[in-house]
């Protein structure tokens, strides 16, 4: 039974990319920036009028993670702690949770935490999707407030980074 504070914030190894099965790299992490790739770029109208448009696959915009992130952002921000769990893996579930819910109360913006297919992280907090960018995005100047938040609520591992487009670990049943 994990219930102290020691044994809550226990440092989780964080992702040895050298040693990932992950080969595509360069397939699995975008470049920075905003511009979707057109491959990636979802018509909307074609799909409702084209039974034989094929949709693209699904990229997701934001930020990559992993669980020690979310250690450091539940213990620096002072965040309830779990309920008493067994296993390690629901009590970092019900920190993952936990922080997502503060991050995006703070942000004022559903946030979103997926595996992304990558390297270097275990998750990423979603800003967008490459399907619904078009009626998702905020305005430039709302954008910018939202990507602050992120950096400055979870700190140097996020704030060093620009979001980038990745892809998802698990692709979705069309």
């Amino acid at each position: 039974m994990i219930s102290s504070t020691e044994e809550i914030y226990a440092p989780c190894r964080r992702p040895n990319p050298s040693k990932s099965e992950i080969e595509a790299v360069s397939h699995a992490e975008c470049t920075t920036g905003k511009e979707l790739p057109e491959e990636y770029h979802f018509d909307v109208r074609r799909w409702k009028l084209d039974p034989q448009y094929i949709r693209p696959q699904k990229l997701f915009y934001g930020f990559g993670v992993d669980i020690q992130d979310f250690l450091e952002y539940h213990q620096r921000h002072q965040l309830p702690p779990p309920l008493e769990v067994g296993r390690r893996a629901h009590l970092w579930y019900c920190i993952m949770t936990a922080v997502m819910d503060d991050l995006s109360a703070h942000c004022k913006f559903e946030l979103r935490r997926i595996p992304p297919l990558s390297r270097r992280y275990n998750y990423m907090i979603v800003l967008y999707d490459s399907h619904h960018i078009s009626v998702q995005e905020l305005e430039d100047d709302e954008e910018a407030d939202v990507i602050r938040i992120i950096k400055e609520r979870f700190g140097d591992s996020v704030a060093r980074q620009n979001a980038r487009w990745f892809f998802p670990l698990v692709k979705e049943q069309l």
